[in-house]
C-alpha cells in the first residue's frame, strides 16, 4: 500500500511494513523522485532516540562500511523520532539461494563469514538481536551472506551490561533473550542454531531433546564434523552464558584452528633445549663458499656456536612437505593437500587456507602482495589469497613439483621434465625450458640464474634473463638443492649423505662440503649465505658455516626430516613423524 511520505520533505512513500515494536518500526520505502537513489530502502523509525542524530549517523555509516552489512543511505528527525534509511537488500534468503543440508566444509566458510559481520557490529556495541534465516541474504552460492534488519534502537553500555529486549525468533533466539535479556552471546548462540539447521534442514526446535535435556543434531549428520567445526558448534550453543562463547573473536580462533595443535596456544608443546656443538662462529662473508678453505677448530675455551631455542613443536596430523618462511610469516603444505599459515609476529594460530586431495609439494609466497602459491599432485598451481583466506585463480601444469619467484615470473617445475615460466601477474605462459629427461626434482633461483637438478642426474643452470641453458652438470640422484645468492655456487645433496658445492666458474670440480650417516633430504641456505640447514632421514638437523663448512650447530629432530625453511634466524623443519619445529637463533 501506499502511505503518507515518512518526512517531511516527501522523500520517500511507505510500501510495506516489516515489523513493529515498543521502541520503533520497520518498513519498506519507495523513492519518490526518478533522481533519488537508491529507489528502494528500509527505513527504522526510532520512537524516543538515545543520542543525538548526527552522532548516530556518523556511527551507522561506519558500521554499514562492511560488505555484508546494509548502508545506510540518509537520517533526518521530526517530532516523530528519528528515521534512519538503510539500502534494500533484495537478494533471496539465505536458505533459498542454497537449500539445506550444507556440507560441514560450506557450514565452516559460511560460519567464519558471518562471525566476521559479528565481530564488526559489536565492536560498536551493537547486538544484531534477530538472527535467523530471513534475516540473511545471498544472492549467489559463491557470494558473502549480508546480514540485515539490525536492531539499532540500543546499544550495550561499556560495562556490559545485558540489554533488556523483546522480540525476536523463538526458534532461533537465546535462552536469555526470552527472559527479555540480550547480549553479544546472543547473538553468537542465534547464528550456531542457524548454521546448524543449515546442516541438517531442520528447525532448531528438532534438533534438541526436551526429555534428554541436550542437542540432538550430531546424530541427524551423516558425514562427519572436523573437530574445530563440532569444538565451535558445541560451545556456540551452550544454553548457560558461562559456558558460551563471550565474543566472535573467540569463535574465530578456535574455528581457525584445525585438527593441529594450535602455534601459540596454551596447550602447545615446549621443548627441552636443545644441546648445541661448541664450534667457533667467526666472521661470515657471502662472496664465497669454498668448504676447502676450512680453518681447523679453535680451543675449546674459546669457542662460540650458534645456538637454537626451540620455541614450539605441533602436529598436523600428517607429513608436512612443504614450508615456506615470509618475514613471521610461515606457511605449511602437507601430504594430504592441506595448506596451513601463520603469523609467527602476532602470536597467530596454525590456521587452514583449504584442503585438497594431492601432496602438496611446494610453497612460495609473492614477494609484494599477500598472496601464496602451492604447488600440488593434483596438477595444479593454486593462487591464494592471504587477506580474505580465498582460494584463487589455479594454473594447470602436470605433476608440479618445485616452485620459485623470480619477478616477472613464477617458476615451476614438473614431473615431464619441464620447468615453465609463468607471468607473475596476469599468470600466463612466458616461456619454457625443456632440456630436462625426466622428473625435475627441484629448482632454485636468485632472481637471475635458475639451478635445477632431475632424475636424469642432472644440474642445468640456466639464464632467466636471456631465457637460455649455460651449464649441463652431470651429478648422482640427488633431491636437495640450494642456489648462492650470487648465483655462481650450487649446494647439492644426495641419498649418500653428501653435500656438494659447484661453482659456477669451474663447472667440472666440486668441493665436499660434508658426508653424514644419513640421505640428504632438505637444504636450506640463509639469504646472506652465512648459514646453511641441512635434513637428513636420520634425526638431526645440522647447520653449517658457509664460508668454512664447519658445521656450528646440530639439533635433535624428529624422525626423518622432510622440509626445512629458514631466514638465517628463524629454523623449520618438518619430519616423517608429522611433527613441526619452529626453532629460534640466539645471540
Amino acid at each position: 500500500m501506499k502511505d503518507e511520505p515518512c518526512n517531511g520533505k516527501g522523500r520517500y512513500d511507505r510500501v510495506e511494513s516489516l515489523g513493529k515494536g515498543r521502541s520503533g518500526q520497520t518498513y519498506l520505502a519507495r523513492a519518490t523522485a526518478s533522481n533519488f537513489s537508491p529507489e528502494l530502502v528500509v527505513i527504522k523509525q526510532i520512537y524516543q532516540p538515545q543520542e543525538p542524530l548526527e552522532a548516530l549517523i556518523q556511527r551507522l555509516r561506519a558500521v554499514g562500511k562492511h560488505p555484508q552489512l546494509p548502508a545506510l543511505v540518509v537520517g533526518w528527525q521530526t517530532s516523530e523520532g528519528q528515521f534512519l534509511a538503510f539500502e534494500y537488500i533484495s537478494y533471496p534468503r539465505l536458505t533459498q539461494t542454497e537449500p539445506p543440508p550444507w556440507s560441514p566444509g560450506q557450514v565452516k566458510l559460511w560460519l567464519l563469514s558471518l562471525l566476521r559481520v559479528l565481530e564488526h557490529l559489536h565492536s560498536f556495541r551493537l547486538i544484531h538481536g534477530d538472527i535467523r534465516p530471513a534475516n540473511i541474504r545471498q544472492d549467489s552460492v559463491h557470494r558473502p551472506s549480508i546480514l540485515v534488519d539490525l536492531r539499532i534502537t540500543q546499544r550495550l553500555a561499556k560495562q556490559k551490561v545485558a540489554l533488556s529486549v523483546s522480540g525476536g525468533d523463538a526458534a532461533y533466539g537465546a535462552p536469555e533473550q526470552a527472559l527479555g535479556k540480550l547480549t553479544y552471546a546472543s547473538d553468537l548462540y542465534s547464528l550456531g542454531l542457524v548454521a546448524i539447521h543449515l546442516m541438517t534442514g531442520l528447525s532448531p526446535f528438532d534438533l534438541y531433546s526436551v526429555a534428554d535435556n541436550r542437542w540432538i543434531w550430531l546424530d541427524l549428520i551423516a558425514e562427519p564434523l572436523p573437530k574445530n567445526l563440532d569444538t565451535v558448534l558445541q560451545k556456540l550453543l551452550e544454553r548457560s552464558l558461562e559456558n558460551r562463547y563471550t565474543s566472535a573473536a573467540q569463535a574465530i580462533r578456535d574455528l581457525k584452528k584445525t585438527s593441529v595443535l594450535s602455534l601459540l596456544d596454551k596447550a602447545r608443546t615446549l621443548l627441552p633445549s636443545p644441546a648445541s656443538l661448541s664450534i667457533p662462529l667467526q666472521s661470515l662473508t657471502p662472496k664465497t663458499f669454498s668448504p676447502s678453505s676450512a680453518p681447523s677448530a679453535l680451543p675449546a675455551s674459546s669457542a662460540l656456536s650458534v645456538h637454537w631455542q626451540p620455541l614450539y613443536q605441533f602436529t598436523t596430523n600428517s607429513i608436512a612437505t612443504a614450508l615456506t618462511l615470509q618475514g613471521k610469516k610461515l606457511a605449511v603444505g602437507t601430504n594430504t593437500g592441506d595448506v596451513f599459515v601463520c603469523d609467527l609476529a602476532i602470536d597467530d594460530e596454525l590456521y587452514a587456507l583449504g584442503s585438497g586431495r594431492d601432496r602438496i609439494h611446494a610453497l612460495a609466497f609473492h614477494p609484494q602482495h599477500p598472496s601464496l602459491y602451492s604447488a600440488s599432485s593434483d596438477g595444479t598451481v593454486t593462487l591464494w589469497d592471504l587477506l580474505s583466506g580465498q582460494r584463487g585463480p589455479a594454473l594447470r601444469q602436470p605433476q608440479p613439483t618445485d616452485l620459485a619467484i623470480a619477478p616477472p615470473y613464477l617458476i615451476v617445475s614438473d614431473g615431464t621434465g619441464h620447468i615453465t615460466l609463468w607471468d607473475l601477474e596476469t599468470l600466463t605462459q612466458r616461456h619454457c625450458f625443456n632440456q630436462h629427461q625426466d622428473w625435475v626434482a627441484g629448482i632454485a633461483t636468485n632472481g637471475h640464474r635458475l639451478a635445477s637438478i632431475s632424475r636424469d642426474r642432472t644440474l642445468r643452470l640456466w639464464s632467466l634473463e636471456e631465457l637460455r641453458l649455460l651449464e649441463t652438470i652431470p651429478i648422482r640422484q640427488c633431491s636437495a638443492l640450494a642456489l648462492h645468492p650470487g648465483g655462481h655456487h650450487v649446494i647439492i645433496g644426495n641419498d649418500q649423505g653428501q653435500v656438494d658445492v659447484w661453482h659456477g666458474d669451474n663447472p667440472t670440480a666440486l668441493d665436499r662440503l660434508c658426508t653424514l650417516e644419513d640421505g640428504v633430504t632438505a637444504l636450506a641456505l640463509s639469504p646472506d649465505a652465512r648459514l646453511l640447514a641441512v635434513g637428513t632421514d636420520g634425526n638431526l638437523l645440522r647447520v653449517y658455516r658457509g664460508s668454512s663448512g664447519q658445521c656450528v650447530s646440530e639439533l635433535t629432530q624428529g624422525w626423518g626430516v622432510v622440509a626445512i625453511a629458514f631466514d638465517g634466524y628463524t629454523l623449520v623443519s618438518s619430519s616423517q613423524d608429522e611433527t613441526i619445529t619452529v626453532w629460534q637463533r640466539q645471540p
